[in-house]
């Protein structure tokens, strides 16, 4: 396998990634500074996944356009432009416009990089090369938040903010260098956004990527208020864990690529799901500060391993024609919903009862979801 364009890869996601995990360590800062109540603070999610979401579905036809390097590049000068502008906000609506714009900018790269990613290797070697490439968000999630509790002893969040959006501008022109451009292949009748919607499978991974996104980045968003508003641990306390739980993390895409490989992409995604959904619930009723460190160790490691193995199952089930696309479709309605609506239900429901509530029944519905991963068996989407 060739390592050079899998590291630039990595650290494109890792960059890409960073962009929105950065915003749930300060949520409580600018939750404070524009003196909103947790709902409107998780509603900011909201236009962040609306953005992301059209960004996604638009994602088809602009690479099939403009080329997937392309695409690639202008995502993340558009993400830097708008990391300039958060120096800049003083209103919630002004907060709402840039999370809208970062959507945009950071949505077109995984349905633009998937293609690139199998056009580079062998399909034997898929499950590997996408479960490293996805090990990026995992070190993000456990990277960013210890260093924003380190960064805002010095600097000011607006600063940190900045320091990322000046990577996104630079690190682009590496991946230039060392990518290849996807053979492109016309549109095949039946490959349309139309068509797509009328396949039993693209619903299911819909359903599954709301359930794990939402299990996932949505808990995480809201951690910290969880923590620190709602459980009483000081702010650089509760970044720390929310940090170190993410650790473990890490191994999960790089274990779960060679398990895809050797087992199948189907029982791994149940397995995912289901013990997704179970660690979620023991988050939920877990009392003590240990005992919500212990869970959060473990519905962290188990949670990001539903990405991985989706990507998977999405490259086979699509031809390279129509991958960009149908993974498009997915991942705008579920992360539309995983990552926007849960985290403003999530702050909804603490307003009126408290965050564990929230957290109980989406554990609940999560392992649930497993069984649909079963449906996928034998039926082609494209």
């Amino acid at each position: 396998m060739k390592i050079l364009p899998l590291f630039v890869f990595w650290c494109l996601w890792y960059l890409n990634f960073s962009t929105r995990t950065i915003f749930s360590p300060i949520l409580p800062l600018i939750e404070d500074s524009l003196l909103l109540s947790h709902g409107k603070a998780g509603g900011l999610f909201i236009s962040l996944s609306i953005g992301y979401s059209v960004s996604l579905l638009a994602a088809g036809r602009l690479t099939l356009a403009w080329g997937y390097r392309r695409v690639v590049v202008i995502g993340f000068l558009g993400v830097g432009l708008v990391f300039i502008g958060f120096q800049f906000l003083e209103s919630y609506l002004s907060f709402h416009l840039l999370f809208f714009l970062l959507g945009l900018g950071t949505g077109i790269y995984i349905p633009s990089i998937l293609p690139i990613i199998t056009e580079t290797y062998e399909p034997r070697n898929w499950g590997k090369a996408i479960g490293f490439h996805d090990s990026a968000a995992s070190f993000s999630i456990f990277t960013i938040p210890i260093i924003i509790a380190y960064g805002l002893q010095f600097f000011p969040y607006q600063i940190l903010l900045l320091f990322l959006g000046i990577m996104a501008l630079l690190f682009p022109f590496f991946f230039w260098k060392v990518s290849v451009e996807p053979k492109k292949e016309p549109l095949k009748h039946g490959e349309g956004y139309k068509d797509l919607f009328k396949k039993r499978t693209v619903w299911i991974m819909i359903l599954l990527w709301i359930l794990s996104s939402g299990s996932s980045m949505g808990v995480y968003s809201i951690l910290p208020l969880y923590l620190i508003k709602e459980r009483g641990v000081e702010f650089e306390l509760a970044n720390n864990l929310l940090g170190i739980s993410r650790a473990g993390g890490m191994a999960v895409p790089l274990l779960i690529g060679f398990l895809v490989d050797r087992y199948g992409d189907r029982a791994i995604l149940f397995l995912s799901l289901l013990l997704t959904g179970l660690s979620t619930i023991g988050l939920s009723i877990a009392t003590s500060l240990r005992l919500i460190f212990i869970f959060l160790v473990f519905q962290a490691f188990l949670s990001l391993g539903f990405f991985p193995v989706a990507l998977v199952t999405i490259s086979k089930l699509a031809s390279i024609s129509n991958r960009s696309m149908m993974l498009g479709v997915i991942m705008s309605i579920g992360v539309g919903f995983g990552m926007g609506l849960i985290p403003f239900l999530l702050g909804w429901t603490a307003d009126l009862f408290n965050f564990r509530v929230g957290i109980f029944y989406l554990g609940i519905f999560t392992a649930f979801s497993s069984f649909f991963a079963l449906l996928l068996k034998g039926e082609k989407a494209g």
